[in-house]
C-alpha cells in the first residue's frame, strides 16, 4: 500500500497528500514509490505506482496532471475535461512549477525529492493547486506569485484558503553557496561554521503570508536526513526517486 501523508482531510470536498518513498514497485535507488517519469527509472514501474496511489486514494476516476519542472515561475492553469491513457494523463506542459484547477476531473501533482512542494486548497470558492519550490523558485517567489494570481483573480480567497508545506531539506541540511545565498532573502541564511545554510520552509510561509495567506500546515521532516521515509536528491544523486504533493477536488 503506498504510503502517504495526509492533510486537509477536515476540508470538505478536498483530497490532499504529500507521499512518501515507501509502498510502490520501483527498485533499488527508485525503491520503491517512484513518481517522477524523468529520473531514469523504468517507466512501467512509475505507471503501475502511479495506478496503485490513485487508487489507494479513490482518485482513479481523475486524470493526472503531471508536469516536467524547471525551477521556473509559470503557473498554469488547468481546465476541460480529461482523459484517460491507462490511467496517467500529463496535462501539464513542460517547464511549469505550479498548477491550479477549478475542474473536479483532475488530480493535480509536483514532484520533489529535496524541493518544498505547497498544496493550496480554498473550499469554498472549490480551487486546488500544488507549487514546486526549490531554492530557485524561493528566490523568485513562487509560492506568493501562485497565491496573489488565485486571490486577485477571485479563484480563492484569502480567509478561506489554506497552505500545506510539505517535507524538504531542513534549514541545517540546505547548504548553499555564497552566490546563492546572495539571491536568497538573508533573514532566512544562517551562517554555520563559515557555510550558508537556507530555510526553505520558513521563507516559503513568509512569502505566503505577505500574499495574504492565513492558514497554514506544516508537515516538517527533512528529505535528507529521513533515508526511511524520503528519497533526497542531495543524499542519493540526480539518479533516484521523487515523491509528490497531490490534491484534487472530490
Amino acid at each position: 500500500m503506498p504510503e502517504s501523508i495526509p492533510v486537509f482531510s477536515e476540508l470538505p470536498g478536498i483530497r490532499a497528500f504529500f507521499t512518501t518513498r515507501n509502498g510502490g514497485y520501483s527498485r533499488d535507488a527508485y525503491g520503491s514509490l517512484n513518481l517522477s517519469f524523468f529520473t531514469g527509472d523504468d517507466s512501467e514501474s512509475v505507471r503501475r505506482n502511479w495506478g496503485s496511489l490513485l487508487k489507494a486514494q479513490g482518485l482513479t476516476r481523475h486524470s493526472l496532471a503531471l508536469p516536467r519542472l524547471s525551477h521556473g515561475i509559470h503557473i498554469e492553469e488547468i481546465s476541460g475535461l480529461g482523459g484517460h491513457s491507462g490511467g496517467i494523463v500529463s496535462a501539464a506542459p513542460a517547464d511549469t512549477d505550479a498548477l491550479f484547477t477549478r475542474s473536479s476531473e483532475w488530480v493535480l501533482a509536483v514532484t520533489m525529492g529535496d524541493c518544498l512542494a505547497a498544496l493550496i486548497a480554498d473550499p469554498v470558492t472549490r480551487c486546488v493547486a500544488a507549487v514546486h519550490a526549490g531554492w530557485r523558485g524561493s528566490r523568485d517567489n513562487i509560492l506568493g506569485r501562485t497565491l496573489e494570481r488565485l486571490f486577485s483573480q477571485g479563484h480563492c480567497r484569502p480567509d478561506s484558503t489554506w497552505v500545506a508545506l510539505g517535507p524538504c531539506l531542513s534549514p541545517g541540511a540546505m547548504g548553499v553557496s555564497k552566490e546563492t545565498a546572495d539571491t536568497l532573502p538573508s533573514q532566512y541564511i544562517k551562517m554555520q561554521d563559515g557555510s550558508h545554510f537556507f530555510d526553505l520552509t520558513g521563507c516559503n510561509r513568509a512569502q505566503a503570508e505577505a500574499s495574504g495567506a492565513r492558514h497554514f500546515v506544516e508537515i516538517g521532516g527533512c528529505t535528507r536526513t529521513d533515508a526511511q521515509r524520503f528519497f533526497s536528491y542531495r543524499r542519493d544523486g540526480a539518479k533516484s526517486g521523487r515523491m509528490a504533493a497531490c490534491i484534487a477536488l472530490v
